[in-house]
């Protein structure tokens, strides 16, 4: 009697120390409370993007607003930079301590660098739908969308905006006439030529806050300098600076194009006309 009670005992404290073994050595390991790398994203201030055998990007951080620095000049998509800092706060799900070719790392899908951290992007685990990524020759599993959400051509990342929502307009100015509002808000214009109806402060008003909330239907990239047919504003903005819109007629609208970047914004008839005219505009309200 006694014999087999100690035999029980001995086999239940086998199948313990089995299971520990087990969940110990389990692969992969599980690290939930971890996150792929120990950044605010609120304060990165470069990224790096590389897709394998497509393209190489970088963003750089100015205020509020992210720029495309390489392998052109705009200003980025707030919506598609937010989903790229969302990866300082990826959580990784398990930690894979065996190394394997099969991951995908060589190369990898895409390479992110966040400031310094460098975020490598293999497969797809089949069983699990989650992907291998790579942090500081670590590899772990992750959520699939992380790797979804980043770029796939880079003028996909264009803002489309004419303007950015920190460009805060002050002065207009053309070769004909200028548009500035004062100390005290109201707009005024002058003209160079005597026939221009006048305008009042309130319609000034209302066409140039146009600009900021004018998005392009196309955005093309361009390496060459505006031609003799494109007409041009002079924009100075709240914050100091100033830029150049070249303005070009086609058939079906308008391009536009600013000083600080290698960008055709593309824009329709009406959109376009009621941009470069505030006259138009005044006549319409």
């Amino acid at each position: 009697m006694k014999s087999r009670l100690l035999l029980n005992i001995l086999l239940v404290a086998i199948l313990a120390l089995l299971g520990a073994y087990l969940i110990s050595n389990q692969e992969p390991e599980a690290v939930k409370s971890d996150r792929l790398v120990a950044l605010d994203k609120n304060k990165i201030e470069q990224i790096s993007i590389v897709k394998n055998n497509s393209f190489e990007m970088d963003f750089k951080r100015s205020e509020t607003t992210w720029s495309i620095t390489k392998p052109f000049r705009a200003r980025a998509n707030s919506e598609v930079i937010k989903l790229v800092l969302d990866l300082a706060e990826a959580p990784v799900i398990n930690e894979i301590k065996e190394i394997s070719k099969n991951f995908g790392f060589e190369p990898p899908k895409y390479a992110v660098t966040l400031d310094q951290e460098v975020i490598k992007f293999g497969d797809i685990n089949e069983v699990t739908n989650e992907q291998y990524v790579q942090v500081n020759n670590r590899t772990f599993l992750t959520k699939t969308h992380h790797g979804y959400n980043l770029p796939y051509d880079p003028i996909k990342v264009v803002d489309r905006r004419i303007l950015g929502a920190e460009e805060i307009p002050v002065v207009f100015e053309t070769k004909t006439w200028r548009a500035e509002r004062g100390i005290n808000g109201m707009w005024s214009m002058t003209s160079e030529t005597e026939n221009l109806p006048a305008i009042t402060p309130s319609k000034i008003k209302i066409w140039a806050m146009g600009w900021p909330y004018t998005t392009a239907t196309e955005t093309i990239i361009t390496r060459e300098s505006p031609d003799s047919e494109f007409d041009s504003i002079k924009i100075s903005f709240e914050n100091g600076r100033q830029i150049g819109v070249s303005i070009k007629k086609i058939e079906k609208g308008y391009l536009l194009r600013r000083s600080d970047e290698d960008i055709l914004y593309k824009v329709g008839n009406d959109a376009g006309l009621r941009l470069i005219d505030p006259y138009e505009v005044a006549r319409t309200l």
